[in-house]
């Protein structure tokens, strides 16, 4: 029933609109007597007929009403339409103009058109154009329809559009046929031209509202190939104005060729008006994708309106606009009767430079990771993003890829932080206000403060060399921080307690409208100190800085320039109070090399440097001013140990009432050692020196005629700590210059012929060396495969990982149940094939081991 209802409802819409009560032509009488049959005519007038016709006009005694019915009998009989259409004939043939009975056509067609005039007393007359235009609907909805729909079915799309045009030609040949016999009647020419465009506005509106789905899926391909090749669409810009496709032409006039075919058969309407401008606004959004996606180096070029600059990309786009797109919409609404403003054009501009504001926002990441290569495409962003709802676009798109590129584990310390210093400097080039940068850079500052690693990258990034040309070092330092700090801004920069509003600046601007409530203005994009504010509190970050110097100030590099550099640029960032125990702690180092010359010439005499024995050298640190260094004691060989006590009795007399206290496990030894086919030379720490001066010959060798000890005469005779002396036994164990052959008991290689003549396996290599018993896994004994190797990379990336990002330190259960739980395919090894790992990255010197825990051995 709702079926039938609604079925009725559109029925009953549609007569309103097209009346379905088409009179059709009437018969001729056989008599103007009343009473005679309204019917075929008499025997008489048959035979007036074959004598010859009379003339409608000179009926005498005829009523005007019959006169007039005989008139719309003749004239609807001419114009009637055929009452079937094959797909062969189009619609059939037109009738010859000179046919027989023109004359009476024509002497029927004033009355018809004029029946006030011409036949006054008729009481019943009907509106000619009016029957056309309700003849020519229902011809067109019950005939040529279903032919469209038949051509909408053809498999060819491009036979699609030409059989649909033929046949809309060939309705409308038949239509106006009917329409041009009428007009011939109206004496005013300008009656006719008016009764002739309302037909056709009538028909094109019919039409217009036919089209088929078929139809739009075949014009849609043809339009947006031609459209695509007028417009230069799959065109790369190369920072030049891009040269026309040299198709261009030909496929303009096709365009508009089929344009004019589409206009004269009525398809031009609304719904093709509608399609068209999917299809320009879809060629914008592809010209602006393809042509300036990635494309960040365009030069400038002037702006012809206002004579300043403008970036490369927008210029190129706005002359596109206006020379190619707009001319084309002009051209085409030009044939359909429309007309396009220089308004229109400008509002086309905007647009597309909105679009292209669109592009430039998704691909802003990008364009901080490769600054300051990509310094055109931000001035395409600050060219096109100047309203408050653009830059919150901005700040929004940006804060997601943020989260979603960066901010996660897989990212490093490292990269996060050359990430923010780009993210500075492009969002300071972008808005000096520093209102965008506030707004997207909390999330990763938070993020900064969970990695415990931060501030020591961004201090060892202050304090690397910044004319370093080393791959490796660029690689593993931030060394964009040194770069940036020796800059000319830096050295000159007032102290933080001078900084406030400059009253004389007469470059001052009111602060941005969408700036928040604690807002100061930065006076510049000052990498350094927004950085350092980033990572927490002042004082976290000048303790790490003390931590930090002071390792570099106890290594064994000859001057310390960029140290003194850094720190005297943080004071005047800090002030002078805030890193007074780093001033002591490089005069501490300036003295030492004073004391230690003295001491050494008291202690040895003038002839040191030539005589034998032991050279001792040593820093003399102020404890109160210096971080707290780590102190392991063990027992430093005897030389060792007498030297130390001539430097304390030496000490006491040049500064009195002070006295020293030794850190030997923070020092370092040069050491040589005397084989039967080699002399070993090497640089080793101090705790690694006294271990293998425990294999000294004193006498007591092992069945193989060698020096051997046991791990457990070797810690009670130095009471080191036994990780320190784990590792040290690697060490040599790596250096071949000590075997580990069982139960812990370690021998001195003499001779390594005679080792590698040994038995299989006995030759190990640094590569080689086992787990925490010294011993060799069989497994690695041997190549390993393909596979295995693999394996090994995938584990100690992963390890890494967890070390640099996750903690700094991680006991041997830790690393395993994660590596278990977290790899995709679960870790095959066993605790002790991890641990023998371990240990070869130990041996290999890129993991220590310290208190039960593995981590990353600080370089």
């Amino acid at each position: 029933m709702a079926a039938l209802t609604v079925r009725a409802r559109r029925q009953k819409v549609f007569k309103a609109v097209f009346q379905t009560d088409l009179s059709q032509p009437t018969p001729l009488l056989s008599s103007s007597e009343p009473g005679q049959p309204f019917g075929g005519p008499s025997p008489v007038a048959v035979n007036a007929s074959v004598r010859g016709r009379r003339s409608l006009a000179n009926d005498e005694g005829v009523s005007d009403q019959v006169r007039w019915d005989r008139a719309w009998h003749t004239v609807t009989s001419r114009i009637e339409l055929p009452s079937s259409v094959a797909v062969e004939d189009s619609f059939g043939t037109l009738p010859p103009q000179s046919q027989d009975g023109d004359a009476t056509f024509y002497e029927a067609l004033p009355l018809v058109l004029d029946p006030g005039a011409n036949v006054p007393r008729a009481t019943h007359t009907e509106d000619i154009l009016l029957w056309h235009a309700r003849q020519v609907r229902q011809h067109f909805v019950h005939h040529v329809l279903p032919l469209l729909a038949a051509c909408a079915g053809l498999t060819d799309t491009s036979q699609v559009v030409a059989s649909t045009i033929n046949t809309l030609a060939a309705a409308h040949r038949q239509y106006l046929n009917g329409l041009l016999l009428i007009v011939r009647g109206i004496p005013d020419e300008s009656a006719a031209e008016v009764a002739t465009s309302t037909f056709r506005r009538d028909l094109h509106a019919v039409i217009g509202n036919s089209w088929t789905q078929g139809l739009i899926n075949a014009l849609n391909p043809a339009l947006r190939r031609l459209l695509r090749t007028i417009l230069s669409t799959g065109r790369r810009f190369n920072g030049r104005h891009a040269v026309e496709d040299p198709n261009a032409v030909a496929s303009r006039d096709e365009l508009l060729s089929l344009l004019e075919s589409l206009q004269k058969v009525g398809l031009a309407g609304d719904k093709f008006q509608v399609l068209f401008a999917e299809l320009m606004d879809h060629c914008m959004r592809e010209f602006i994708q393809t042509a300036y996606a990635g494309v960040w180096d365009a030069p400038e070029s002037l702006d012809t309106n206002s004579g300043s600059p403008m970036p490369g990309c927008v210029a190129h786009l706005c002359d596109w606009v206006e020379n190619q797109y707009g001319r084309l919409a002009v051209e085409v609404f030009s044939r359909l009767g429309g007309q396009v403003e220089w308004a229109d054009v400008e509002q086309w501009r905007e647009i597309a430079i909105g679009r292209l504001a669109k592009l430039r926002i998704n691909e802003l990441f990008d364009i901080v990771l490769h600054w300051p290569e990509t310094r055109g495409g931000l001035d395409d962003l600050g060219y096109s993003v100047t309203t408050p709802q653009r830059r919150l676009e901005l700040t929004d798109t940006f804060s997601a890829a943020l989260q979603h590129r960066l901010l996660h584990p897989g990212r490093s310390t490292l990269e996060i932080l050359q990430t923010y210093i780009s993210m500075i400097r492009t969002f300071h080039a972008l808005d000096h206000s520093k209102v965008l940068l506030d707004r997207v850079v909390h999330a990763l500052q938070l993020y900064l403060c969970q990695r415990e690693d931060a501030i020591r990258i961004v201090v060892t990034g202050l304090l690397a060399n910044p004319k370093g040309d080393d791959a490796l070092e660029a690689k593993t330092k931030l060394v964009e921080l040194a770069v940036v700090i020796n800059e000319a801004s830096q050295q000159q920069r007032t102290a933080v307690d001078q900084e406030d509003l400059d009253w004389d600046d007469m470059n001052w601007v009111p602060d941005p409208v969408d700036a928040g409530v604690n807002y100061k203005r930065p006076k510049n994009e000052d990498v350094v100190g927004t950085l350092i504010g980033a990572l927490g509190s002042h004082d976290i970050f000048i303790k790490e800085f003390q931590l930090i110097i002071a390792e570099r100030l106890l290594s064994k590099q000859p001057g310390f320039q960029q140290e003194i550099k850094v720190l005297g640029l943080l004071k005047k960032r800090f002030g002078e109070s805030a890193l007074q125990n780093c001033d002591v702690m490089v005069k501490d180092i300036q003295d030492s090399r004073r004391v230690d010359a003295v001491l050494r010439r008291n202690i040895h005499g003038p002839q040191l440097p030539d005589a034998p024995g032991l050279s001792y050298h040593s820093k003399i640190l102020s404890r109160l001013f210096w971080p707290n260094l780590a102190k392991e004691t063990f027992k430093v060989p005897p030389p060792v140990a007498e030297i130390q006590a001539q430097y304390e009795a030496g000490f006491e007399k040049l500064k009195s009432s002070r006295k020293l206290g030794w850190l030997d496990n923070l020092g370092s030894a040069k050491v040589s050692l005397e084989l039967e086919d080699r002399t070993v030379e090497i640089e080793c720490k101090t705790y690694e020196a006294a271990v293998i001066y425990e294999f000294q010959d004193d006498g007591e060798v092992g069945n193989s005629g060698r020096q051997q000890r046991t791990f457990e005469q070797i810690w009670q005779s130095l009471m080191i700590d036994e990780d320190a002396l784990e590792l040290a036994l690697r060490f040599w164990v790596s250096k071949k210059v000590l075997k580990d052959i069982g139960n812990q008991t370690y021998v001195v290689i003499e001779r390594l012929e005679a080792e590698g003549s040994g038995e299989a396996g006995d030759d190990v290599s640094a590569d080689e060396v086992g787990g925490a018993t010294g011993s060799m896994s069989p497994k690695k004994a041997k190549a390993m495969d393909p596979k295995e190797i693999e394996r090994r990379t995938v584990y100690w990336q992963f390890i890494l990982g967890m070390l640099t990002n996750s903690a700094p330190a991680m006991p041997l259960g830790q690393i395993a149940m994660m590596m278990k739980m977290l790899i995709a395919d679960g870790c095959s090894w066993s605790n002790d094939e991890l641990q023998e790992f371990l240990g070869e990255k130990i041996a290999a010197g890129e993991l220590e081991l310290a208190g039960g825990k593995y981590r990353l051995l600080k370089k």
